[in-house]
């Protein structure tokens, strides 16, 4: 991960694992509906987690070896949030809820999971928690967008369906994009 030739395959695997993160997103929230579980967030935070976790830790494969702990902390950390969100309903607290707002914090709890895994390697946590939290925050901002092309006249139909998915992808992207840059410097 040393040189710009290692931007191309994380930024892939990043937007691959997205892909991968918003089929998990579906089938975790179909089961938790059919489980009767109703109006849960944290199959959204678990689900895209674990995907983009999946397929990024087959890009630091050279890095980590065969260790797991990447996905699982990519897990961990971006369904944390979502998880206080469900509490907090459950229990009757009142938090303004907000699914762009959440990714982005998931995306300070995400780095700091994934900055522990990286701890024995020679990269900064505060930078990989920023890089994260931006990437996160980017992502979320593309679905914002995607969201908001309901209010577009004439967007309808195939075009509106094929522009809606571009932008909702292009999350997976700007993520990888964030997120590369400290990877730079490990060996």
């Amino acid at each position: 991960m040393t040189d710009s030739s290692s931007l191309r395959p994380w930024v892939l695997f990043t937007f691959l694992g997205w892909l991968l993160g918003i089929v998990l997103v579906i089938a975790m929230a179909l089961l938790s509906e059919a489980l009767g579980i109703r109006a849960a967030q944290i199959p959204v935070g678990l689900g895209m987690g674990l995907g983009v976790g999946i397929a990024q830790e087959r890009a630091l494969r050279p890095l980590l070896g065969a260790s797991h702990a990447w996905r699982w902390a990519s897990a961990l950390g971006l369904a944390l949030p979502f998880f206080v969100a469900d509490l907090a309903r459950l229990l009757g607290v009142p938090l303004p809820y907000s699914l762009y707002a959440t990714v982005a914090v998931a995306g300070v709890t995400t780095g700091a999971c994934q900055a522990y895994v990286l701890s024995p390697h020679p990269i900064s946590a505060p930078l990989w928690i920023l890089t994260s939290t931006l990437g996160w925050t980017a992502g979320a901002l593309m679905v914002a967008a995607a969201d908001s092309l309901g209010n577009v006249p004439g967007l309808r139909g195939l075009l509106g369906a094929a522009l809606y998915l571009a932008l909702v992808a292009m999350g997976g992207v700007f993520l990888g994009l964030a997120t590369h840059f400290p990877l730079r410097r490990l060996a």
